[in-house]
């Protein structure tokens, strides 16, 4: 639940960039980098909200989402590391045509700080990050500013690091689902592997025309599960099962049962069906029917 003063500075917020107000701000510094990644899943990075303390658990601890839409997205985020809960209140705001987005803390600790992004595309597979950081008012002293341009520069340079992976991670999967898509009416068998060297500790990733399977062997028995969330495709043949029988997504947090692979909470859909699971001669199948 939001406090008051959380609640009345969210409801004062705009929807929309203020560019006229880049003037009034100090600028600290920037930083730039080139990341392989193309234009649209940068995009949906700066939208994608509930990757945060997912993907960056070092830079954030929770989000609440306060509202969403074309605009962007204001939420209340947890700030790690603390004895005691700390939270900020931040929004980011989205001129898509220009590939352009703001970021600022309205309350809580770094309140006023504005983090302004300027994407541009190199090429197909490559683009180019220009993160501008701007205070409120200028730091006491030169050395000062130097701490808090150093400090921010490393917290994006490990924010890019990690954002690489889903972004790579995700244009890949969309790759894999189109392909997949083209051969779902297909009748096929994949082999796992022979019985006996099968590690029992480990999951084994296998891919069919129609998708990527996990096969596991959990409570006495090798079972068969879908290793793509049904929510952005992310992967789920590194997630352990937990006490629950459950597995969870790297990405976003999506919990799946490995029996029925129905979503924990209902935010999202259900795993897609695996195929059966064949012992034959000694070896372990997949087999679509």
């Amino acid at each position: 639940m939001l406090t008051e003063v959380e609640r009345a500075k969210a409801g004062a917020r705009g929807n929309s960039i203020d560019y006229d107000r880049i003037s009034t701000l100090h600028y600290l510094g920037n930083y730039v980098r080139r990341l392989p990644s193309n234009m649209a899943r940068m995009m949906e990075n700066a939208y994608d909200w509930e990757h945060l303390p997912f993907v960056h658990p070092s830079s954030f601890s929770s989000i609440d989402l306060v509202d969403s839409g074309a605009w962007g997205w204001r939420a209340r985020i947890g700030v790690p590391g603390g004895l005691e809960p700390t939270f900020q209140m931040l929004d980011l705001l989205v001129d898509a045509e220009k590939n352009y987005w703001v970021s600022t803390v309205f309350n809580g600790p770094g309140e006023g700080i504005e983090i302004h992004t300027q994407a541009k595309t190199l090429s197909e597979e490559e683009i180019e990050v220009d993160v501008r950081f701007y205070l409120p008012e200028a730091p006491g002293d030169a050395a000062s500013a130097a701490a808090i341009l150093g400090y921010m520069q490393t917290q994006y340079a490990t924010l890019y690091d990690e954002d690489i992976d889903l972004m790579q991670g995700r244009q890949s999967a969309l790759e894999d689902r189109s392909r997949w898509r083209d051969h779902s009416d297909d009748t096929s068998e994949a082999l796992v592997g022979a019985l006996s060297d099968l590690d029992r500790a480990k999951p084994h990733t296998v891919e069919t025309a129609t998708g990527r399977y996990c096969v596991r062997y959990w409570q006495n028995r090798w079972i068969a599960h879908s290793a793509v969330c049904p929510h952005q495709l992310g992967p789920l043949q590194g997630s352990e099962i937990d006490p629950n029988g459950l597995i969870t997504c790297p990405w976003h947090g999506y919990s799946f049962s490995v029996v029925t692979g129905e979503n924990q909470d209902g935010a999202c859909g259900a795993l897609a069906k695996a195929p059966d699971l064949v012992e034959r001669d000694g070896k372990l199948f997949l087999i679509e029917v």
